[in-house]
């Protein structure tokens, strides 16, 4: 059997608790390996309620947080499982979404993996080699659905899915 880690994958929730997203995100949150949070929660009870509720709780500040967020959270984090190298960032500095993949590659160029948010766009694409994966936004809105990424991490390589919130699932 081989041994797989799972890592929920969140961004941009923009809330002021868990309690304002769905139901199923906050079951895959006691579900999962890792919950990694690239940043835009807005308020510290949502870190601290995810650091709670987690096994293993990774997140980076986004341009939206409160001030006490942004004291007690990095800019970027770097994590490694199986020997997969991932870096998380909230990539604020980037212009337009157009070209920040790029950027982005450019910027972290031995991560197997890079996670961000920001964009609220779901994004799952490959660049040389590295996975760049955007979850979209953790919040529903209007006619758009809250969406999460999970990603199966195991020592020949990292699959990742996106989905919205109300039908993820595990691999």
């Amino acid at each position: 059997m081989i041994d797989s880690t799972y890592i929920l994958v969140l961004a941009d929730t923009h809330v002021a608790t868990l309690e304002q997203l769905p139901e199923r995100l906050r079951q895959l949150v006691k579900e999962v390996d890792y919950v990694v949070h690239c940043g835009d929660f807005t308020e510290l009870r949502v870190v601290e309620e995810l650091r709670s509720l987690s096994k293993h709780f990774i997140g980076v500040y986004g341009n939206t947080d409160a001030p006490e967020v942004k004291e007690l959270l990095p800019t970027e984090a770097f994590l490694e499982i199986h020997g997969k190298k991932i870096a998380i960032t909230h990539p604020y500095f980037g212009g337009p979404p157009w070209g920040l993949e790029e950027e982005l590659a450019e910027r972290y160029p031995i991560a197997d993996v890079i996670l961000f948010g920001h964009t609220h766009d779901a994004c799952s694409i490959h660049k040389n080699g590295t996975l760049l994966f955007n979850p979209g936004q953790g919040y529903p809105m209007f006619i758009t659905q809250a969406s999460i990424g999970i990603l199966k991490v195991t020592a020949e390589g990292v699959e990742g899915r996106i989905s919205s919130v109300d039908n993820a699932v595990l691999f």
